[in-house]
């Protein structure tokens, strides 16, 4: 692909050249800088290709979510058998490489190549600035200390390797940025039009973008101010402001037509755990009050069969390769398929960080009307699913707090990254409240994890081992301790 060629070249080591003779009538030729191709991409062109590189190509994604962060949550289990451990402690050093390496080259690199043809003020530049954050608070919620502030500065400053800064640090810059870019964008107006995947150039959308995302992540780091000045501002509410990369299913599945994830589901290397199956089921066999999603999200057919296995059955252990025909699938149709989207920020998900900051139970039924929603299952779960939504009203009554989390942990299924981040946020609910040892996960595997984040990759260590080892000097004041 033309953009992925430009971009190795664009990401050649060097500095800017800027020559001191600029008012020579060689202008042109003396400010040229060699590492930049003459034929490169627009912005716009840039800017589309960092936003499909966002879910990777191929391998990348099942190895970021289901086959990881989304086992790591317990969302599904996998069926590799012991090999599969590997990926369970984050130790597997081609899986924590694939993201690190993605969300610097591909993303972040085009960004930055696509900035450099923008004046710093304008609202295209501010709609990159939300998604160079959305990127660095990944990195920095999977990895911890991340290179950030150097992060891309080979080209413009001939950094070749950058220092790590502290996750901290990170994410007190990032939420700054965010501020000031949606002072850029709250005015209206369209940049990059159609080329925009996202909300087509729309400023006031991204605004909305922005100040989700800010309230994600102040809330993360309960950064108190911050939650309240994104909670007075216009935030995502509805299922056409919600941030997602839509994707055509156009292709196989190692193209950026297609969601990587229906690699690890379509060959059934991915299913539901007992955890989600379990909390959906409410650990009964009485199905009148299971959640309604359940037969969304996953697939209980029988093979060859018209019958279906009752969702009460026990799924596979974690490592287990099936021998059965009657193992619980993810349902592809509406999840992880080929044309599903990456949903990055949904309404229910800012419904839900609302509650948090409330514990209002409208705020909470309001979360779980938009997920339901989401999956074309109605907006009413109170008229629709009477039973469910007193089962609902009893958790919230009992525990408000983990009633909150509990559906907000359901709603954001196949956002891998984001729901290991809630479980480690909440690690004391999730841990024998939410999810009960041995009953609802083998307590041996996952409870207290023994990790909380990736190791660095292999390539990293090579190419950047001063960083490596620096980051190891700062404080491992993380925000999940």
């Amino acid at each position: 692909m033309k953009f992925t060629k430009s971009i190795k070249n664009i990401l050649v080591a060097g500095a800017l050249l800027i020559s001191g003779a600029s008012c020579t009538s060689d202008f042109e030729e003396i400010n040229t800088n060699p590492n930049i191709p003459s034929n490169q991409p627009s912005a716009a062109q840039y800017f589309t290709f960092a936003q499909l590189a966002t879910s990777g190509v191929g391998h990348e994604t099942p190895r970021l979510n289901s086959l990881s962060t989304g086992v790591w949550s317990m969302h599904f289990t996998t069926s590799f058998g012991t090999d599969n451990q590997t990926w369970v402690t984050g130790t597997g050093p081609m899986w924590v490489e694939e993201y690190f390496n993605n969300s610097y080259i591909k993303v972040l690199g085009n960004l930055l190549a696509a900035q450099m043809q923008l004046e710093s003020e304008s609202a295209g530049y501010a709609m990159m600035e939300v998604w160079r954050v959305y990127h660095a608070h990944r990195m920095a919620d999977l990895y911890g200390h991340i290179p950030y502030s150097e992060a891309g500065k080979a080209l413009t400053d001939g950094i070749l390797k950058p220092k790590y800064d502290a996750q901290s640090e990170v994410y007190s810059d990032m939420i700054n940025v965010l501020s000031a870019a949606i002072a850029k964008l709250s005015g209206g107006g369209n940049t990059f039009g159609a080329q925009d995947l996202i909300y087509g150039g729309d400023h006031a959308m991204w605004a909305k973008f922005a100040n989700s995302l800010k309230l994600r992540l102040a809330n993360r780091v309960g950064n108190t101010s911050a939650i309240q000045e994104a909670l007075n501002a216009p935030l995502i509410t509805s299922l056409d402001d919600q941030a997602l990369i839509p994707y055509s299913g156009q292709g196989d599945v190692w193209n950026m037509g297609s969601n990587g994830d229906v690699f690890s589901f379509s060959w059934l290397l991915s299913h539901p755990s007992q955890g989600i199956l379990n909390v959906m089921t409410g650990r009964d066999m009485d199905e009148t009050n299971d959640d309604p999603r359940l037969s969304v999200f996953f697939d209980n057919s029988i093979a060859d069969s018209d019958a279906k296995t009752p969702w009460y059955t026990p799924t596979i252990s974690h490592g287990e390769v099936p021998a059965a025909t009657n193992i619980f699938r993810v349902n592809q149709a509406n999840l992880g398929g080929a044309d599903s989207p990456d949903l990055l920020v949904t309404a229910a998900e800012v419904a839900f960080l609302k509650a948090e900051q409330s514990l209002s139970e409208a705020d909470f039924i309001a979360g779980v009307n938009l997920s339901l929603s989401h999956y074309g299952l109605g907006d009413d779960v109170e008229a629709n699913y009477p039973v469910f939504a007193a089962k609902l009203k009893a958790d919230f009554a009992a525990n408000a707090k983990a009633a909150i989390l509990t559906q907000k942990w359901v709603a954001i299924i196949g956002n891998g990254p984001e729901s290991f981040a809630e479980v480690r946020r909440n690690r004391d609910l999730f841990y024998g409240t939410i999810l009960q040892p041995n009953v609802d996960y083998v307590k041996t595997i996952y409870d207290n994890f023994s990790f909380d984040r990736l190791d660095f990759p292999n390539s990293e260590k090579a190419s950047n081992a001063e960083g490596v080892e620096q980051a190891k000097t700062l404080p491992d004041n993380f925000w999940w301790n």
